[in-house]
């Protein structure tokens, strides 16, 4: 099996740093705060769909709250004194707005109000607001009536489509943008030839090739490979193109209001695909070395105090908290991010006007409409965590249970596992039965097929997604019948990993803990890796240090959080363990 590098354990969010203690006060906020930041996450994540903003929503409330503890004093993070509260916010504010003459964006009054608004919703739904509802009324009124994204900072002077026209040219500068409509019209007209099994590495070279006039300059190979794979995904999930298996890239429902120059909705289709495109490139890195997380969090910190208006002097020398690994990755990636446009050239990391209001989860009216659609992001990117956990059996099955053989197609040598699975099951419990069987983490679209190509699909219920049946609602008995009956599984789409499925026998009982695997053989291959002709590549540079790709395949694989593979293990146990923690 693969062999995981070993990482010290993190306490909280890698991005933030703990300020130094200067009162009993923000002790009680700090620690206050720390205490709800679990339940708070989760209450943000099924509001909004989006847990890394409302870390940014909470480091604000915690700097408001801090220095009201100070000048007014706190007893409880969800008790105060609302008008002194509101009293210090606008302290706060016109402060900075007096560092900060010439800034007249209202970023920071934007990331201020917009947070206590959620904070409030958060101790009012949790139950933990005990002092006169009117209070709470009051306080939540006046960051409505004085928010700047539906006063001043939202309308523009004669023309009342002035400012939005501004905000769409804005848009269509940053050369990340200015590459998706490249990317889009490509993708759906010469690029559909190259499409094959999906945007695996020949695909991406094809594309990087062809836009090579618009790739924004100074990118090296790794990342402008990096950077064409999160365009042609944020274009997926903002509507403009549309992915699916077995199919070239089609125009998806937003592309002629992407690639219009004026309107609303034009503004509405790029404001989606950028929000769509930093949601990927500031995701937090999975199974990565201690370095990559503290860079990850640390670049993260230097943008989340460009949004608070203490944007981080380029030049300033390393904090002696992070490694100088850490230190020069996050100036990597804030320097990427300058090479796209979402951050601005000069002495300080600050952000265009439009990247900081995206950061900080703009939820304005007029986007809602055509916004990026939650069910695209969880349909392409996996779904939120906090899903609830299901029930297990109060009894032990005792119904007919199917012996399936699980085989990956095209892999050469076999990789396949044999899985006893009770027949009162759904399709939607097979699919999370294959992902525990190979090891996956369920991060990419998926669908099942009976009959072949052109036969019935079933997959989740999702909005825009067109499956014939929703998966749930369809038991593996009514497919698999008998032996020798077959069901086919995608996933992942891009690298295009299809799975047979064949009953080799039906028990009518079996003793045990149930779904278990009892069979198999090799590794599964990881994530991301290509489909089976990329990761069969891959494994053949790994096991050969003359190959001329051994160097980056195996940093490729130190990215992953993986030292070294055996792609001959199997281990029926670690399967069991996993279906065990699922079933």
């Amino acid at each position: 099996m693969a062999k995981k590098k070993k990482k010290q354990a993190k306490q909280g969010h890698p991005g933030r740093v703990q300020a130094p203690v200067v009162s009993i006060g923000r002790v009680k906020v700090d620690r206050g705060l720390d205490a709800l930041s679990p339940e708070f996450v989760r209450w943000y994540g099924q509001r909004r769909q989006d847990s890394e903003t409302a870390l940014l929503a909470l480091a604000a409330v915690r700097e408001t709250l801090g220095m009201y503890a100070e000048v007014v004093g706190l007893e409880s993070v969800t008790e105060f004194n609302a008008p002194k509260l509101f009293g210090v916010l606008n302290s706060m504010i016109e402060f900075e707005e007096a560092e900060e003459p010439e800034d007249l964006s209202g970023e920071l009054r934007m990331v201020l109000y917009m947070a206590w608004a959620d904070y409030l919703d958060f101790i009012e739904d949790t139950g933990r607001w005990t002092q006169d509802p009117a209070e709470l009324s009051w306080l939540r009124g006046n960051l409505e009536t004085a928010d700047p994204i539906s006063a001043d900072a939202l309308s523009a002077p004669g023309n009342p489509g002035e400012l939005e026209e501004q905000a769409l040219a804005e848009l269509r500068q940053l050369p990340i943008v200015e590459l998706a409509h490249g990317l889009a019209r490509w993708c759906i007209g010469k690029g559909a030839a190259e499409w094959g099994a999906g945007p695996g590495e020949q695909f991406l070279a094809a594309a990087a090739k062809a836009l090579e006039s618009e790739l924004p300059k100074g990118l090296d190979e790794a990342q402008t490979e990096l950077v064409v794979s999160q365009a042609i995904a944020s274009l997926a999930m903002a509507g403009i193109i549309t992915l699916e298996a077995h199919a070239s890239p089609t125009a998806g429902p937003a592309a002629e209001e992407f690639h219009k120059s004026e309107g609303q909705q034009a503004f509405s289709a790029n404001y989606a695909f950028l929000q769509a495109f930093l949601d990927l490139f500031l995701e937090a890195p999975e199974d990565s070395d201690e370095d990559t997380l503290e860079a990850w969090g640390l670049s993260n910190l230097w943008l989340l105090e460009a949004i608070e208006g203490s944007a981080h002097l380029v030049a300033a020398p390393r904090d002696a908290q992070w490694s100088p690994a850490a230190w020069a990755q996050a100036h990597q990636r804030l320097g990427e991010l300058r090479i796209l446009g979402l951050v601005e050239e000069g002495e300080h990391y600050t952000l265009p006007r439009l990247v900081a209001a995206t950061l900080t989860d703009l939820d304005d009216d007029e986007l809602d409409e055509d916004d990026l659609q939650d069910e695209e992001l969880d349909a392409l990117f996996g779904f939120d965590s906090e899903e609830p956990k299901r029930e297990k059996r109060a009894e032990p099955f005792t119904g007919k249970v199917l012996q399936l053989k699980l085989g990956l197609k095209d892999a050469k040598p076999p990789i396949w596992r044999r899985v006893l699975v009770p027949t009162d099951l759904h399709l939607g419990d097979l699919h999370d039965i294959i992902q525990a069987s190979f090891d996956w983490y369920d991060g990419h679209l998926h669908e099942f097929r009976s009959g072949g190509y052109g036969g019935t699909s079933y997959g989740p219920d999702i909005e825009q997604m067109e499956f014939d049946e929703d998966e749930s609602g369809v038991l593996i008995s009514e497919l698999l019948k008998a032996e020798k009956d077959r069901l086919d599984y995608a996933y992942d789409f891009g690298d295009g990993w299809e799975i047979r499925i064949e009953v080799e026998k039906v028990l009518e009982s079996e003793a045990g803990a149930l779904p278990r695997c009892t069979g198999g053989r090799r590794m599964a291959p990881l994530e991301d890796s290509g489909g089976t002709w990329g990761w069969a590549e891959k494994v053949a540079a790994i096991g050969d240090p003359a190959h001329p790709e051994h160097g980056q395949v195996m940093e490729w694989l130190e990215g992953m959080g993986l030292d070294e593979i055996d792609p001959t293990a199997f281990s029926m146990q670690e399967i069991n363990e996993a279906l065990d923690q699922e079933f």
